[in-house]
């Protein structure tokens, strides 16, 4: 009866009973205690458990591998090389970085191109300055023979041998020169590259390999000579025939002449790089030649030659040729300057004959051609004149100041910029009168009459007579009074307040009529016509337009016209403004119309 609830109790104290009469707590059951088990053994193991997952996931997971080693590879490299694993690295490193090289330039040739442009570009052009001078060294001693004594008896030796001169002179000049150079497969014969010095005849090179190769298996069958010795040089009339033996191919260079012993060097370094280059496809050779491609420029480096250096001085053929070469490089010379100066000659009178432009000066100075000139804003684009010229701009300079020019076409369009003309008015200028004519306001003539002498080199405007300012406001204040219209309502000679303000308007355009008239010496008198519709009848029509044109010029006499000026007229329905088709033309008919009257004084 005094004891807690049970609730209240850990499940896992253990309590000794206070008395024998009370019974000992149960067990908890046996699901309560694997929990707790596993929360206690998750609060004492869990961190551990947790790092090994994530040590799990971070050996498992390639990316994080990778992230790992990334982030060490450098310093990895660094060390390696400290350690003296240069070799090593080598080693390992040459393979992908020959294939990556490989299909970087399988797929894409241009970017490997644009690294290596400064080298080659140097390279390239070394190799064409030591042909084009050893061309000119063949050709200079060819020429300072063919006029000498010694190039007579050369001359008579071409003749009595039946070879030409180019071939004789060549053979006593030459020291010795490579004029082809063949890579052979070993194994079958056949030709894997070839190179030809420039001006030889080529020979096929399957023949060429196919007779050596022959010749080869002859002298090894016939001596009994091990499979790897064989023939290292062959002698064919003027020719030498050197060959180096390799373990997958020969070469075999043609010589003319006799060649140094460096020149033997130079072949077995050639032979070595081919078989460096391609070992497996020199052993797996089926016939294809297209792996070796490239061989080609490897085997011209065997394209050597040498001429003979003679000591005493050139003789009067020599002399000759060179004081032709240099007239005729001279008068190319003269010539080429008497082109391009007349090519500026020519852009010079352009220039003088475009309006807008004035030449001051032109010359040549510090190798490039001067023009020095002035030119209005609104002359032509010079490009398009130097364009049309067919002169190269980057040969000389342009030096242009400004200034307004009084060409009658440039001042015709400076006038059109600064008036701006409407769309019927035209404007035209010569010899400094500007000529007006068309169709116009008279306030934009007003503004012309008056803005035109501002602009440079217009000393008068001339207007044609329709658009001479006088008559043009006489005429268009006529116009604006014959058009206006007074309206009324039906059947009343009464004015509205609109219509009424509209006379006022009308008396004041009135006024202005009588002092154009004047000014052009004319008088004006104004007709006030009356209409009705073409309801009711004739006689009441009558009447009724009457009062409507008196009531009208009574108003117009109110706002300051003379009432001699004015004469009232009603016409009823006989000179409708409009055919009554409509109620609107009906309203239109109700009205008051005006007519001006000119008379001379």
């Amino acid at each position: 009866m005094g004891t807690s609830p049970k609730s209240s109790r850990d499940p896992l104290e253990f309590r000794k009973p206070e008395s024998s009469s009370v019974p000992e707590p149960e067990p908890p059951p046996r699901e309560d205690a694997e929990q707790l088990y596993e929360e206690l053994r998750e609060l004492i193991l869990a961190p551990e458990q947790q790092a090994l997952k994530e040590l799990h996931h971070r050996v498992d997971d390639p990316a994080s591998r990778t992230e790992d080693v990334g982030s060490v590879v450098a310093e990895a490299i660094q060390l390696r090389r400290k350690q003296g694993g240069d070799q090593a690295l080598s080693a390992a490193l040459t393979p992908t970085i020959e294939t990556a090289l490989r299909e970087s330039v399988r797929s894409d040739p241009h970017t490997l191109a644009d690294a290596l442009f400064p080298v080659m570009g140097p390279a390239i052009r070394r190799s064409i300055l030591e042909t084009l001078r050893s061309f000119l060294e063949s050709f200079n001693q060819v020429l300072d023979q063919s006029l000498s004594v010694k190039g007579l008896k050369w001359r008579l030796e071409a003749l009595r041998t039946g070879r030409t001169f180019t071939e004789v002179a060549l053979l006593h000049s030459l020291v010795f020169r490579v004029e082809q150079v063949f890579l052979i497969h070993k194994k079958t014969g056949l030709p894997l590259g070839h190179a030809v010095a420039p001006a030889v005849a080529m020979q096929d090179p399957g023949l060429v390999s196919g007779m050596l190769s022959a010749i080869q298996d002859f002298v090894r069958d016939s001596f009994h000579t091990p499979q790897e010795q064989g023939i290292n040089r062959m002698n064919v009339g003027d020719l030498d025939v050197w060959i180096e033996q390799g373990p997958y191919a020969i070469l075999a260079c043609v010589i003319r002449g006799i060649a140094p012993r460096d020149l033997r060097d130079r072949m077995a370094e050639v032979l070595e790089n081919v078989h460096r280059d391609y070992p497996e496809q020199l052993d797996a050779y089926d016939g294809d030649s297209s792996p070796f491609a490239r061989v080609n420029s490897q085997l011209a480096r065997c394209l050597e030659h040498r001429y003979r250096e003679e000591a005493q001085p050139r003789g009067f053929g020599f002399a000759y040729a060179a004081g032709v070469l240099l007239i005729l490089v001279l008068a190319g010379w003269f010539g080429w300057r008497a082109v391009q100066y007349a090519r500026w000659e020519r852009l010079v009178s352009a220039f003088r004959e475009q309006p807008g432009y004035v030449i001051t000066s032109f010359g040549r100075e510090n190798g490039k051609f001067l023009l020095r000139g002035m030119r209005d804003p609104l002359a032509a684009d010079p490009a398009q004149i130097i364009g049309a010229s067919g002169v190269n701009p980057a040969s000389g300079e342009f030096h242009w100041g400004g200034y307004y020019a009084l060409d009658d076409s440039i001042m015709q369009q400076r006038a059109a910029a600064l008036l701006a003309p409407p769309l019927g008015a035209k404007l035209q200028v010569k010899d400094g009168v500007l000529h007006v004519s068309g169709s116009a306001s008279a306030n934009w003539v007003r503004e012309t009459q008056s803005k035109a002498l501002l602009l440079p080199g217009i000393r008068a405007v001339q207007f044609a007579p329709e658009l001479e300012p006088d008559r043009l406001a006489f005429a268009q204040a006529k116009a604006t009074v014959e058009g206006a219209v007074i309206r009324f309502p039906l059947a009343s000679a009464a004015l509205s307040s609109s219509e009424l303000a509209s006379i006022r308007i009308l008396a004041e355009n009135m006024q202005s009529l009588v002092i154009a008239a004047r000014v052009l010496h004319r008088d004006v008198a104004f007709q006030v016509v009356g209409h009705t519709d073409s309801t009711g009848a004739e006689t009441s029509n009558l009447n009724l337009s009457q009062r409507r044109a008196d009531r009208v010029a009574w108003d117009l006499g109110r706002n300051g016209i003379p009432e001699k000026l004015l004469h009232a007229q009603g016409v009823g329905i006989t000179q409708p403004l409009r055919n009554e088709a409509t109620e609107a033309d009906r309203e239109f008919n109700r009205s008051a119309t005006f007519q001006v009257m000119v008379t001379d004084h």
